[in-house]
């Protein structure tokens, strides 16, 4: 029963992140309808187009990565506060300015654009069995704007969700999730409450996939540090990068092709992380004697 309890209380910064979610959201909902009522005060303009235009500014790809980023930055703030206090001490086996070398910010690079490769893959192939769970997915991209490349949403990407996500699921999930299970039974659990997180079944799947090697990362890496640069590299693929690397994807020859390349750079960068580990912790303890 011990053990059960500790598992459910895996659950609880999910549920937080949720209610968080609502209590950004909801304020500044509320003062958006209050500007657009304030500013067609006097005028001729019907009520129900004023309802509309509130829907319309909701509905907007601006307005939704400003409210994603707001909640962001307050998860940041609440989950750093979190970690920090409660789970670093633990956690953290290495400073993280001494985290990185070159082998190791060269792997994450090269983690970053294989599993863009295989993830697409993953993508493509549920889609073909679930072509609704595919079109649901793409209206959420359209509608939050996530193929909008304005300096909000890069900001967003790059930096702040990629801080935030990993001090949520894994910092303070996985630090609780390794106290109720052993460590490889953690890293699952908090994938799929990471899959679970994104609420589409296909960005859910692809998520819960991707946070498997993430939580490889911070187990085998140390410190939270390598997850968020991580996660940094692997969204600023997808933001900038993400025509580019599918030149003709379409065609035979270059299926193969891509689906080739995105293994062997997943492959190689597993390889250079463990190669990089083994330096730096050798390093560690040559500096520690």
């Amino acid at each position: 029963m011990k053990r059960i309890g500790r598992i459910l209380f895996c659950l609880l910064p999910l549920l937080l992140t949720i209610i968080l979610q609502n209590l950004v959201t909801v304020p500044i909902c509320g003062i958006t309808a209050m500007a657009v009522l304030f500013k067609n005060n006097g005028t001729s303009i019907p009520f129900n187009d004023q309802i509309n235009e509130m829907l319309s500014l909701w509905s907007s790809a601006p307005f939704i990565i400003f409210v994603s980023m707001s909640y962001a930055i307050v998860a940041l703030a609440i989950f750093g506060w979190w970690y920090r206090k409660k789970l670093a001490s633990s956690q953290e086996r290495i400073a993280p300015k001494s985290a990185f070398n070159p082998w190791i910010v060269s792997s994450l690079l090269l983690l970053s654009a294989g599993l863009q490769y295989v993830i697409s893959y993953l993508m493509n192939f549920i889609g073909m069995l679930r072509p609704d769970w595919m079109q649901s997915y793409t209206d959420l991209i359209d509608s939050a704007g996530i193929g909008t490349l304005s300096p909000l949403m890069l900001f967003y990407a790059i930096i702040i969700a990629p801080i935030s996500e990993e001090l949520i699921f894994r910092g303070v999930t996985l630090g609780y999730a390794k106290k109720a299970l052993p460590a490889a039974g953690a890293i699952c659990l908090q994938a799929v409450l990471f899959g679970i997180f994104h609420l589409n079944m296909i960005q859910g799947i692809y998520a819960a996939f991707l946070g498997l090697f993430i939580g490889y990362l911070h187990e085998a890496g140390g410190t939270i540090v390598i997850p968020m640069l991580f996660h940094a590299f692997f969204n600023a693929f997808g933001t900038l990068a993400s025509e580019g690397m599918y030149y003709h994807m379409e065609q035979p020859f270059f299926f193969l092709l891509w689906l080739t390349v995105g293994v062997l750079l997943t492959y190689a960068g597993i390889f250079l992380f463990q190669h990089g580990i083994q330096i730096r912790d050798r390093k560690a303890a040559d500096d520690g004697m």
